[in-house]
């Protein structure tokens, strides 16, 4: 969502494929100039070029949240009773366009050059048969049933309610193809007539195919297994917090392209439906179908064979470790039960020989004489007293004795019995390949030649310069060893490379510069020192076009990097670290942002550039 490609309009007529700019290019170019307040540049008109001449019949996806703001309003798992009063009426606002929305994503379509005939059919369809189905607020207001329904049980409900519409709108799609194919102008070229026809052709089948029960039902089923995944990922910890901040990241992304409107809808997303219903009529697994969900819509990968394999491969991965930590667990609680029964059983022998023993004394004080009576009773308190007072003794030794507490890095701090000492943040160090981008473009391409690293050989001065615009960010470092780092930063999972453990803090972030603003990810790559300590060898800001294109290391949620090796001596603490003279850069934060400002050493109230990271979403 958010890039130049979701947002094609429809307009013009079916010919003129080959036009320079077509009129549906020219209002998608004036709406994204718009909202990005600049001219679009050669790479994305091109780009919306290669998109108009693309035939794309794919059905979408709704993906069961509301927004408002930087807050969750709704979860698929809400209820209208839930939702917090005073976000009562902009969800209202939100679901009435439910059916319009539902339905705009189930017959989706793009036709290279325009379709103004199949924009009309659309609206046609849907007006003359939505007044006949019940109001979807009403619905989720549940007023026939005490506790309502929630948001993702309504969405079903709607999808089931437009399934009648498809039959129809398909019907009239298939006859308007097939017309048109007999009134294609005899001045086209014998080319430009099998391109036309070839594609009406297209079209009519796909009319043909929203006619049957079974592309019917595929629509409906898809939607029903991602609102039950989407429900089944926000249960469990560890995909919660990358899964809603893939949501959010999306949703900032809308924002921007439409930021002149005032309901935030729910996100849409294309997901290949065959292979989303297939994938779960064959394997009848929601942690499967969470992890082939997670691949396509966290980390951007494609439904296919190889992703399958790759989520049924990961699921039976975890189980296995799953069963094998539950099986240590259970050897640690056997192996505990056996320590405690026998020191029991040592307890009770060591009382019974107290026992013995006294009954012993006993019986010689008898056959002695008073006197003697009374000397060993003297003597018994003088031990019983010595033993009080050596387990007093004990007790004040072990109460003066500090226990010691590892902090993050490797710092150590001292924590007695009255508790934990507030104010400690998080201490890291910084590698060299991540302060290196705080030099000037020609000598970080000077140290980039000489290094190691094959990929970054042999740039040119112009690309290292836009890679230094999103590496050249040290000032992150400020954030994550701060105490509010755990309310902008989420961290991945651990995973093991180059002989080194590994894992990620991610935030979301918005990146301006000259006019146009970037959503993205800043990411901040760590391993294990020698020494136990964290060394940051990875920070940037990655924009999300780059992190669905699949380049430069993949999705920020993924476990993997492209760092083969690292050379854990070349790190250092940052705490010294300052710009040269001369040069400002202004750090704010205020709770819900934390903003860097990036200005110009010659003229510091010019803004170069201007750095975001956004607080998690609130829930």
């Amino acid at each position: 969502m958010g890039s130049v490609h979701g947002w094609i309009a429809w307009g013009g007529g079916l010919h003129g494929s080959d036009v320079e700019e077509s009129e549906g290019m020219k209002k998608v170019r004036k709406v994204l100039e718009k909202a990005f307040s600049r001219k679009l540049y050669d790479s994305e008109v091109e780009r919306i070029r290669t998109f108009e001449k693309e035939l794309c019949l794919d059905t979408r996806v709704m993906i069961p949240f509301i927004f408002h703001g930087d807050r969750v309003v709704a979860l698929p798992t809400t209820r209208y009773q839930d939702v917090d009063k005073s976000e009562k009426k902009y969800v209202e606002g939100v679901v009435m366009q439910l059916r319009r929305l539902v339905w705009r994503l189930m017959v989706w379509m793009h036709v290279p050059g325009g379709s103004s005939w199949i924009e009309s059919l659309i609206n046609e369809v849907f007006e003359a048969t939505v007044s006949r189905d019940s109001d979807p607020v009403s619905l989720y207001k549940g007023a026939r049933r005490r506790s309502g329904i929630r948001l993702m049980d309504l969405v079903m409900e709607v999808f089931k309610q437009n399934v009648s519409m498809v039959s129809e709108f398909g019907q009239r799609l298939a006859r308007s193809a097939e017309d048109r194919m007999q009134g294609i102008p005899g001045s086209l070229s014998p080319e430009e007539r099998k391109k036309e026809e070839e594609m009406l052709w297209k079209i009519k089948e796909h009319g043909e195919r929203l006619c049957t029960k079974e592309r019917q039902e595929e629509m409906v089923r898809a939607q029903k297994i991602i609102c039950d995944v989407c429900a089944y990922v926000w249960e469990k910890d560890e995909d919660r917090m990358s899964f809603i901040m893939e949501v959010y990241s999306r949703h900032l992304c809308l924002k921007i392209v439409m930021p002149y409107t005032d309901i935030e809808v729910p996100l849409i997303s294309y997901i290949d439906h065959h292979k989303l219903v297939s994938t779960d009529e064959k394997y009848k697994s929601v942690d499967i179908m969470a992890e082939v969900f997670k691949q396509a819509f966290i980390e951007h990968k494609g439904i296919d064979d190889e992703s399958i394999n790759n989520a049924v491969r990961e699921v039976r991965e975890r189980k296995r470790l799953e069963e094998m930590r539950e099986m240590e667990e259970r050897k640690r609680r056997e192996e505990e039960r056996a320590k405690n029964e026998e020191e029991l059983l040592r307890m009770v022998e060591r009382e019974e020989r107290e026992k013995r023993e006294k009954r012993e004394k006993r019986e010689e004080s008898k056959g002695r004489g008073k006197r003697g009576a009374g000397e060993a009773k003297e003597e018994s308190k003088e031990e019983d007293g010595k033993e009080e007072e050596g387990v007093e003794a004990e007790e004040e030794e072990s109460a003066e004795v500090p226990l010691v507490e590892t902090a993050v890095g490797g710092a150590r701090r001292k924590k007695s019995l009255k508790g934990k000492r507030k104010g400690d943040g998080h201490h890291y160090k910084i590698h060299s390949r991540v302060l290196r981008w705080k030099r000037s473009a020609e000598k970080i391409k000077r140290e980039l030649d000489k290094g190691s690293e094959e990929r970054w050989k042999n740039r040119s001065i112009e690309e290292i310069k836009e890679q230094k615009k999103v590496h050249d960010i040290v000032e992150v470092s400020e954030l994550i060893k701060s105490k509010e780092c755990d309310r902008f930063f989420f961290r991945t999972g651990k995973y093991m490379k180059g002989g080194s453990e590994r894992w990620k803090m991610v935030a979301n972030g918005i990146l301006e510069e000259g006019g146009e603003k970037k959503v993205g990810k800043v990411e901040v790559g760590l391993f294990k020192g020698e020494r136990g300590e964290s060394v940051v060898y990875h920070l940037m800001f990655r924009p999300t076009e780059t992190e669905r294109a699949g380049m430069v290391g993949g999705s920020s949620f993924g476990k993997g990097d492209d760092v083969d090796e690292i050379k854990k001596e070349e790190s250092s603490d940052m705490s010294g670290f300052r710009y040269p003279p001369g040069v400002r850069c202004e750090m704010t934060s205020n709770g819900n942002e934390f903003r860097i400002e990036y200005r110009n050493p010659k003229n510091t109230s010019e803004v170069l550039r201007t750095l975001t990271i956004l607080r998690i979403p609130e829930i």
